[in-house]
Formats: C-alpha cells, structure tokens, sequence
C-alpha cells in the first residue's frame, strides 16, 4: 500500500482513504478504499480525527510496513484497554495478558528498521490514553534496546510504559484538550495526582516489578527537580525511569498531551535542548539516534524553498532522509520529480514541515 498522512483540513476531495476511520465505540464510519469528500471534514474534525490516511500518486513506494503504528494494532489496543479497565481485579490470567500484549508489541517493534519511529499513529478522541500508552512503551523498547538493556528488561520498562498512565483513570478532568500550564490551579493538581492514582492502584501488585511501579509513579520528574509530583532529582531516579520519562515527554509533545502540540522534529528539538537539564544526557542522544526527525510520508521544505515528501528514513543520519521532489499542479494538488537523498546533498537540509 502507497500510504501517507494528511491533516484532516487538508483534504481536497481527491484523495483516496487508506485505512479506516473509526468512532469512539469502534464502528467503522469511513472505509478504506473510500475517495474522500470536502465536506467531511467539519464532521471529521468534530469527532477529534485530525489526522487521516490517503493513498495517492506522490505516496507511492511508501509502504505501510515503514510506518511503527502498524506494530500498534487496534486489537492490540483494545486488549490493552480491556486489561487495564479490569486491572483493580488483576488475577494470574490478566497478568499473563498483560505480558502476551507486551511481548506482541515488542516483536511488532524490534521487526523494523534500524530507525523507525516515524510518528504517523491517527488516534480518535475516546481511544487517545491507550494509544499513547502503547506508543510510549513502543519508544521506550526501542531506545532500552538501543541502550544496551536485555530483551527481559526491556520488556519490564515497557510493562512499565504501558501502565505509567493509568492512574487517569481516576482523574475527574479529561486527559484530551488540557493544556496543563493554562488550567485552573485545581485543575491542574487533580490531574498531577494521576501519577499518585496509579500507583497506589500497582502499589500491592506484587507480580509487578519495582522498576515499573516506579515508571508510573515518576514519570513526570525531571532531573533539575523541576517535574512533580515530589520534585525529586536525577539521582533519585533510577535509569529506566528517565527513559521512560523521554519518551513520555515527546508523544505527550507530538500528540498535544497536556500541552500544545509540537511537529516532530519541533519536539526532538526541545528534548536535545533539555538534555543535561530536565533530561538525562546519555538518554536524549540514544533517543534522538532512535527517532525519525521527519517521519515517512510527510511533506517537508527544504532551505533552498523546495518541497519533497520523505519516502525512506536514512538509518545512519536520522534527519537527512530520502525524499521525492514535488510541485504543485494546475489543481493546486502535488506531482513527483526526481528522487534526493540528503545524506548525499550537504548544501540542502530541512527547514519546516508541512503537516
């Protein structure tokens, strides 16, 4: 499948959908295959789907194996939220569950190029809290990999990763459209408390390692003091909760979590300017190292006023990928020209997005 991502205003009629649209209860509105139409997208943005799937001319060779949220299925997704709703019950059985969506998630991750999280997950409103759980502890197997971790504890972060927000569950304000700096004072402690929720929802879990209970307890600490909920600093911290504390930061960044959204490589930027700071130095090279600046299917301008769309990432130089030149056309949509890789073309880098 030829396969990119648009932003739900940027639909003009033409485009042809790639992966199915689904409302907060699971039913499909829009299939795949479908030539989308203007007038969707007041209904579309209504219902929280800013983003969409399209196949078209200028996509192709950009397969969808190329892009991490296929590791991130909705039946993973679902038995994910399925486990965690019924986790104040947890027996033996919703344990090995838990480690069986573990384990799919990582094998989906590790099966992918040297450098893959190009960031191109659609979420809708309802499904968001489990999805970025998902997407964080899919981060956060790839760099505990990348940084030398064994398979088994890496697999104890991401158990981690997967529960470090569930403690929301129990926060009276909802997790989407709050940004945490501009809400009201109690607004903004109910919603710090979730990390306490959560653990004291794991805190007797004795199947649950401390490692991972002290993700979801820590996570928004940062290593100057500056993070909550005990302002603790760096040395408090143990490892793997920095990591995780990365990888939290970033998705919250991208995917507008508590805070205005940021494009991708905005929110890398800020993550290497924190390194030292807020985050732990070694952490934020290993993660910037693991992340695609510019994700696969993205159309991005280049300094000399050029546009090209990224179809392959450049395992050695995460931000110079491969790209394939575009113009517009007489109806103001896109054609191809030539293919550039950057890592060959030095005098020319990115400057901006269009997302």
């Amino acid at each position: 499948m030829r396969v990119r991502r648009i932003q739900t205003e940027q639909i003009t009629g033409k485009e042809v959908l790639a992966k199915d649209i689904y409302s907060s209860n699971g039913v499909v509105l829009i299939s795949e295959g479908t030539v989308l139409k203007r007038n969707y997208i007041d209904k579309l943005l209504e219902l929280k789907i800013t983003d969409v799937f399209v196949e078209d001319e200028i996509s192709r060779d950009i397969s969808a194996t190329d892009i991490t949220e296929e590791a991130i299925s909705v039946q993973c997704t679902d038995r994910l939220r399925e486990t965690i709703e019924r986790f104040s019950y947890t027996t033996e059985e919703e344990m090995e569950e838990l480690s069986a969506v573990t384990t799919e998630l990582m094998e989906g991750v590790l099966m992918q190029e040297e450098v893959i999280y190009t960031i191109s997950n659609v979420r809708n409103h309802s499904q968001s809290l489990y999805e970025h759980m998902l997407s964080v502890a899919s981060l956060a197997i790839l760099v505990a990999v990348r940084a030398g971790y064994s398979r088994e504890q890496a697999k104890d972060i991401a158990i981690g990763a997967l529960l470090h927000d569930i403690g929301f569950g129990d926060v009276k304000i909802p997790y989407k459209d709050v940004i945490l700096d501009e809400a009201k004072e109690d607004d903004a402690k109910e919603i710090k408390r979730h990390v306490v929720y959560g653990y004291i929802e794991v805190e007797q879990q004795n199947w649950l390692s401390q490692v991972a209970k002290e993700i979801i307890l820590y996570h928004h600490e940062r290593m100057d003091r500056s993070g909550y909920p005990f302002h603790l600093p760096g040395e408090k911290l143990k490892p793997e909760v920095r990591l995780v504390m990365i990888c939290d930061a970033f998705d919250n960044m991208v995917y507008g979590n508590l805070e205005r959204r940021k494009k991708v490589y905005e929110a890398l930027d800020e993550i290497v300017k924190n390194g030292g700071i807020k985050f732990d130095t070694e952490m934020v090279k290993i993660f910037v190292r693991s992340v695609a600046a510019y994700p696969t299917g993205i159309i991005v301008v280049l300094n000399n006023g050029e546009q090209g769309i990224v179809i392959r990432q450049n395992a050695e130089a995460p931000t110079r990928p491969l790209l394939r030149m575009l113009e517009k056309d007489n109806n103001d949509g896109w054609k191809s020209k030539e293919e550039l890789d950057l890592s060959e073309e030095l005098t020319l880098f990115i400057v901006d997005t269009i997302e």
